[in-house]
């Protein structure tokens, strides 16, 4: 077979090395070109969107101060650049909280609602009383949202200050009462029983009001059951960790069955924390009692 000319390989020889020529001269062209910081970041920001939440591409603090050095950055300016970052971190969070309790607010604002205007034109009431609510809780919910949306500092504020009067009072209430207080929510959130339970002779006495959980205004009378202790099989205190549990256990399925909170034959009681002590000592007289 006859050898291949010279000058055809030659020939192919610029053909072939112009795509090179091209891409290195490209190549210089970005090597030359400059970016400033706004650009850099943009770069950066671009770059890592695609590795969000990938626990393998973390860096620490000393790291992120190697890298702020290569492009300028002092010690300092990392160090205050981290500390503003945090602070918007945490002022994101106290937004989205602050409007996930004004979605948990409008929801129970429509669901009492609805339920209230059910009731009133069920029962045939000459009086729209459901149209007080609805006008009453509109107003709070529009101020709730005027402050989360124009003064949402203040509205913190104004709530972080409401829980600290509440809890002093709330306090207050239990340390001053010799009595064991008790709530029981029904199952569906929207009521719920406040109530004492104490001994008086060889009797438990046990006084509930059921009441609506969201603005207290819809109150029963105060009722009053006595339990003999002949009719109590157990009783015991189970803790948690923001409140306590007093289960009472009957020896039939009639002791409790008039009671918020009964199920079983057994009476559930939930015992808010400052009245833990009071209860455990219930539950000793209670025992040495049967």
């Amino acid at each position: 077979m006859a050898a291949r000319p010279q000058s055809e390989d030659k020939a192919s020889d610029p053909i072939e090395s112009k795509p090179k020529k091209k891409k290195a001269a490209a190549s210089k062209i970005k090597s030359q070109r400059r970016y400033s910081s706004d650009e850099v970041a943009d770069i950066i920001r671009i770059g890592l969107q695609n590795e969000a939440g990938n626990a393998d591409n973390t860096i620490d603090h000393d790291e992120l101060i190697s890298i702020g050095k290569e492009v300028g950055v002092s010690d300092e300016q990392i160090d205050i650049a981290v500390r503003l970052l945090e602070q918007e971190q945490q002022s994101n969070d106290k937004d989205r909280l602050l409007w996930l309790k004004f979605k948990t607010h409008t929801v129970v604002f429509v669901g009492v609602n609805l339920l209230c205007i059910t009731i009133n034109l069920l029962t045939g009431s000459d009086v729209f009383w459901s149209g007080y609510v609805l006008i009453t809780m509109a107003i709070f919910l529009l101020g709730h949202y005027a402050g989360l949306r124009y003064a949402p500092e203040v509205l913190q504020m104004a709530v972080d200050h409401t829980k600290r009067i509440a809890k002093y009072k709330y306090k207050e209430i239990i340390e001053d009462d010799i009595n064991v207080s008790f709530t029981v929510a029904d199952s569906s959130g929207l009521m719920q029983s406040e109530g004492l339970i104490f001994i008086e002779d060889d009797r438990i006495i046990i006084e509930h009001q059921t009441m609506d959980s969201v603005l207290g205004i819809f109150k029963s009378s105060i009722k009053r059951t006595e339990i003999q202790m002949d009719d109590i099989a157990k009783v015991k205190l189970q803790p948690n960790f923001w409140s306590s549990e007093l289960v009472i256990q009957g020896r039939s399925l009639r002791t409790f069955r008039n009671l918020p909170g009964s199920s079983g034959g057994s009476l559930y009681l939930k015992i808010n924390r400052q009245s833990n002590t009071a209860a455990l000592n219930l539950a000793d007289q209670i025992a040495n009692l049967k």
